[in-house]
């Protein structure tokens, strides 16, 4: 009888021996990338860090010059001769004059300025992160996202899976890992999706087991459904028993 071949050793001679190289040059390409983006983010921690010490400055130094202000009324206010003062209209002018004063401040816009920097530069940092986040290994973003489906987190694990099937859409146990999170979210259409998801990966497994073997698709899924074995049971070129 013909030595029997395992489908999950075929598909990994020949998908392992294509993506081996691939993954070695795309890790160290990322790990570049992710040493710069990082530097880049410290940099801009530090400068976020330095606007915003010289905001509480200015912050303290306005506080400061408040409080003279109010010892000189407060020194100068047993003088005032309210005799003298004809029309109490003139208080609601000084507060007008007093509002556009604040309106025009130079110093209150330059507050505002800075704290409209510091989010741009928040914003910044949280793109760095996630980008950062992305040179994760395969292996690493499996396990978070195993772990989120755990915690009840279909969301979090679904936009993992949606990411390594876009940039590993050869390898078909990133399409089951979705179909996975799919069957245990189960709203309305994810068994829909999650079929389609996995008979995507037998596809992708077949397809790849005919380049290594040099078979017909159709005779190793003809030699599947007859044993559930790639033994050449079934099929075109089925081989017979000795």
């Amino acid at each position: 009888m013909a030595k029997k071949v395992p489908q999950d050793i075929a598909f990994r001679l020949a998908q392992k021996a294509k993506e081996a190289d691939k993954k070695v040059k795309a890790a160290e390409k990322k790990a570049q990338e992710a040493e710069k983006k990082a530097k880049d983010a410290d940099r801009k921690i530090k400068a976020a860090e330095k606007k915003a010490k010289e905001a509480q400055k200015k912050a303290e130094e306005a506080a400061e010059k408040s409080e003279e202000v109010a010892e000189v009324l407060d020194d100068d206010f047993d003088d005032i001769d309210f005799d003298e003062l004809d029309d109490f209209d003139d208080f609601d002018d000084f507060e007008e004059d007093t509002k556009q004063e604040k309106e025009e401040d130079p110093g209150s816009v330059g507050e505002a300025e800075v704290e409209t920097q510091k989010s741009a530069d928040d914003d910044d940092l949280d793109a760095l992160l996630k980008q950062a986040s992305a040179s994760e290994g395969s292996d690493v973003k499996v396990q978070r996202a195993n772990k989120l489906t755990q915690e009840g987190d279909f969301s979090g694990a679904l936009d993992i899976w949606k990411e390594l099937t876009a940039s590993e859409g050869s390898d078909p146990s990133n399409w089951r890992g979705l179909a996975s999170v799919l069957e245990s979210r189960n709203g309305q259409g994810d068994a829909d999706k999650a079929r389609t998801a996995r008979e995507h990966a037998d596809r992708i497994e077949t397809q790849a087991i005919a380049e290594a073997t040099g078979r017909k698709m159709e005779d190793i899924i003809a030699d599947l459904l007859d044993d559930g074995v790639l033994n050449f049971s079934a099929g075109s070129d089925a081989k017979d028993s000795e």
